[in-house]
């Protein structure tokens, strides 16, 4: 179930920060819980020391849980990310970085030379970082500072700029899609080379008991119980226990067959409640955005896949269409990535509810089996 402990106060870059908002402000629940003044006191902004006329490799890492983070520095509008959750890439030129939980980006940021600083008449810089998407978008900030010789205004950073000094764009849906490719040749599999595609919808559905969060209409919890504590399947008395030590308890009783599953319900195992896969296959799967017409709207949210990473091979609205996919990738080499997003699309820049059963968005990856468990 999803248990909704309200929107985020602020985004912390390091451990620091600006005061957030309070719990009224962000739509936490009460009781909320009293302002401590001995860590007011102490708020500031991470404070990020450079040099002039130097190259540095910045490393992101998402650690939020909702939000999608879109940042940018002042008056630094070209970076150019090398590596997307630990694999290389070409460089690829971007004005912001966005990242959600699991992710990892590192770009390269070309610092102002002594001319441009005095140019400029600062040797301080915002980081502005902006949450995405969520019914309250906080907007939070760092600092990029220069240790130089050359006596300049610095900006000191008792508080937040009283106005945005950048504008982000709202839209998140096309970064860096279809942009990023290896440094180096990965193996990209052709779509002759693929044996099957499975698709996995996701949605929340409500119950009387709460929301659940559902991947083709099941969901997976720590006891995989639902509305009024019925087990996910009665007939199965393993229900309730984490299916690497129900194979060490059953052995191969607990591995479902492979040829049944793939044939009659493509790839699924309903009394397992796991997928399939075998060493050696190539298998696209197709993650679906699915609103549950329901007031509650739906969200973005990352995926993540455990072992091997997978090749992305991008993103789009509506329904998932293979040939018309392929022919985007027709000279492009995908990236293998460990957490990508998948959004929802409506017309226009804002993307908020949707009371209708259209998919709203899909992300397509090509998984290599590899790795076994």
């Amino acid at each position: 179930m999803l248990i909704r402990t309200g929107e985020a106060e602020t985004i912390l870059v390091n451990g620091n920060s600006f005061s957030g908002l309070d719990g009224n402000a962000s739509q936490t629940p009460e009781p909320w819980s009293k302002s401590e003044t001995s860590v007011q006191s102490s708020c500031g902004p991470e404070v990020i020391q450079v040099e002039p006329g130097k190259t540095y490799r910045m490393r992101m890492i998402g650690g939020s849980a909702l939000n999608l983070i879109s940042l940018a520095f002042e008056d630094h509008p070209e970076l150019l990310v090398m590596a997307a959750d630990a694999k290389y890439t070409k460089l690829t030129n971007t004005d912001r970085i966005q990242i959600a939980g699991g992710q990892r980006y590192d770009f390269l940021l070309r610092t102002k030379t002594e001319d441009e600083l005095r140019r400029l008449g600062k040797t301080a810089f915002w980081i502005q970082l902006e949450g995405r998407y969520r019914p309250i978008n906080v907007t939070s900030y760092a600092l990029l500072s220069y240790t130089t010789d050359h006596v300049v205004n610095q900006t000191t950073a008792l508080a937040p700029p009283a106005k945005a000094p950048l504008t982000i764009p709202n839209m998140v849906q096309d970064w860096l899609e279809y942009k990023l490719e290896p440094l180096k040749p990965n193996g990209f599999p052709s779509a002759d080379e693929v044996n099957r595609q499975v698709i996995l919808t996701s949605a929340q559905l409500l119950a009387m008991s709460g929301v659940f969060a559902s991947v083709q209409n099941h969901t997976w919890t720590e006891s995989n119980e639902h509305l009024g504590n019925t087990s996910f399947d009665d007939r199965n008395p393993t229900v309730g226990t984490p299916y690497l030590v129900d194979i060490y308890k059953r052995g191969d009783t607990a591995i479902p067959d492979y040829e049944t599953t793939v044939q009659k319900y493509g790839g699924y195992d309903p009394n397992l409640n796991v997928y399939v896969a075998k060493v050696g296959e190539i298998i696209d799967i197709i993650l679906v955005n699915e609103p549950n017409g329901l007031a509650i709207g739906f969200d973005i949210h990352p995926w993540h896949i455990h072992g091997g990473h997978i090749y992305d091979l991008g993103s789009g609205p509506g329904t998932y269409n293979a040939t018309a996919n392929e022919e985007r990738l027709d000279g492009y080499n995908p990236v293998l990535r460990d957490t990508t997003m998948l959004y929802k699309y409506t017309e226009g820049e804002y993307v908020g509810e949707n009371k209708n059963y259209t998919s709203q968005g899909w992300r397509a990856w090509r998984l290599h089996v590899q790795d076994a468990g």
